[in-house]
Formats: C-alpha cells, sequence, structure tokens
C-alpha cells in the first residue's frame, strides 16, 4: 500500500507547452516605402484624371461650345399669333451668335411660359444654327369685371376655358364675347387661376354649345352665376336659359330637342328651364 503511494509520488509531472511561431515585424522602412508607392500612385491617378477632364474639356470647348457652326443665325417661332419676333427674343433670352449648345433649353421654356396669353411653350435645337419655338397662344372665352388686386379699382378681364384671368390688350379692340356677371367681388390678377365651380361648368357649357348644333341658334350674351346650384346664360335673342351644374350633356339634348321644337313651329323661346328631372318648363314670346 505504502508502496503504491510512494511510486505515485515520484513519478514526474506532465507539463503542455503551447509553441507558436512569432509573426515578423515590418521594419520602419518597409512602412515608409509603401506609403510613398500607395502615394505616388494617388498622385499619378489624379493627375490622369485632371489630365484627361482639361483635355476633354478642351476639345469640347473647341468642337462644340465655341465653334462658329452652331452659332444661332435663324430662330423660327410658329404659330407666331399676336406676339412678336423681338418680344418672344427678349422673353427667351436669345440673340444671334449664340451657341445651341449652350443654351438652357428647360429654363427658356419656363421664361416663355411667364407671358401673358402663353398656356404652352417648346423650344428646340435644330443643328447646326436654328431655334425652333412652338408656342400655343390663350384664346378668352368670357370677360368679368372684377377687382384688381395690384390696384384696388374695378376693371375688365378676360377668361380663357381654363379659368386663367387675362389682361385686355391695349392695340386691340374689345372683341365680342359672353359676360360672366355674379361675381363682381371677385379679386382677379393677370395670370390667376380663379377657382370656382359655376365658372367652370359654365366654361364646359360654352365649349359643349360650340360643338353641336346649337351654335347656330344659341349666341350666349351674359351668363350669371349669382345663384349657387344653378346657371342661367341669355342669348343675344333674349332668350335665358338655366342649367343645373350636374347632367350637361343631357341638359344640352333637351335643348337641342326644344329649338328644333320652336323653329318647326316658328316660335320665340322665352325661357327655358333645364333644371327639372321631366317636364321641362318653357315660354315663348308672344
Amino acid at each position: 500500500m505504502n508502496r503504491r503511494l510512494r511510486n505515485r509520488s515520484t513519478r514526474p509531472k506532465q507539463v503542455n507547452i503551447l509553441y507558436t511561431t512569432p509573426r515578423k515585424r515590418h521594419s520602419r522602412k518597409q512602412v515608409l516605402q509603401a506609403v510613398a508607392w500607395s502615394s505616388i500612385v494617388v498622385s499619378m491617378l489624379v493627375a490622369v484624371g485632371v489630365g484627361l477632364h482639361i483635355g476633354i474639356s478642351l476639345l469640347l470647348d473647341r468642337a462644340l461650345y465655341t465653334n462658329p457652326r452652331y452659332a444661332l443665325n435663324h430662330i423660327e417661332i410658329e404659330p407666331r399669333g399676336h406676339f412678336t419676333e423681338f418680344a418672344i427674343r427678349q422673353a427667351a433670352g436669345l440673340e444671334p451668335g449664340q451657341n445651341l449648345w449652350t443654351l438652357n433649353l428647360p429654363q427658356i421654356t419656363s421664361d416663355l411660359g411667364k407671358l401673358p396669353y402663353v398656356s404652352y411653350a417648346k423650344v428646340e435645337r435644330h443643328f447646326p444654327d436654328k431655334v425652333k419655338i412652338v408656342i400655343h397662344e390663350r384664346v378668352p372665352v368670357v370677360k368679368i369685371v372684377g377687382l384688381n388686386i395690384d390696384l384696388g379699382t374695378r376693371e375688365t378681364f378676360y377668361l380663357d376655358r381654363d379659368c386663367i384671368v387675362l389682361k385686355p390688350r391695349e392695340d386691340e379692340a374689345a372683341p365680342l364675347m359672353p359676360e360672366i356677371i355674379g361675381l363682381s367681388n371677385a379679386e382677379l390678377e393677370p395670370g390667376m387661376h380663379l377657382e370656382h365651380t359655376s365658372l367652370t361648368r359654365a366654361l364646359e357649357i360654352l365649349d359643349a354649345i360650340d360643338h353641336t348644333e346649337l351654335h347656330t341658334s344659341v349666341d350666349i350674351r351674359s351668363i350669371d352665376l349669382s345663384q349657387p346650384l344653378s346657371i342661367t346664360m341669355v342669348t343675344t335673342r333674349d332668350m335665358a336659359i338655366t342649367f343645373r351644374l350636374d347632367n350637361v350633356e343631357e341638359q344640352l339634348r333637351r335643348l337641342l330637342a326644344i329649338v328644333a321644337y320652336s323653329e318647326n313651329q316658328q316660335k320665340t323661346i322665352h325661357t327655358v328651364d333645364l333644371t327639372p328631372d321631366r317636364n321641362v318648363p318653357v315660354t315663348f314670346y308672344e
């Protein structure tokens, strides 16, 4: 028993040792050399990039931006309408000799759109030396008396089919067009969009009349918008027509039938009330 214990006590202990391979440390000289080479490569890339940029810029400048072949010589305006070439050129900032490649077409289009009576403008480059300008002019369809916001006075303005306020031109006679009444307190300013439900519907009715057989027999003189749920139009023959704000097509069909009946019977219509769904009230002059 004691012998076994003695043998165990004299037995040597096992020691485990972990061997590792030490990393090689780069010398300071090697690190500095790597940094120096990296700096040289980056500098070369930057120099090449700058050189290419300058070279391409010079090439484009000579080939395009300063090339007299692309100097502006012709300005085509289509259609011109009431606008003079000088007014359009001034608004667009175009002058003969300008380089076509340097023109900012979106900005020119935006500047032309700010002209009174311009509803749409488009500018095109036609190489080598022409610019084409396409302009859609606003057409006034009704007149309205309102309060001039800037001057505080009551003045007559025009409206196109989009309810855009237009100022009458000084150099033209007042055209014959229906007059809007019932909105005398409206504050107006040229270029503004006049938002009014009855007005929008009235202009839709006018446009619909112009595209039907009614345009030969119904010539509107005034449009009364004083009632919130109806529109009363008076013709040049003193025929008063009252419309609802909805079901315009159906009302126009009934009006067309009534006008056809009066012409067949050789009667002159005094009033037509299209607001009821059935049994339309109609009166005739004696």
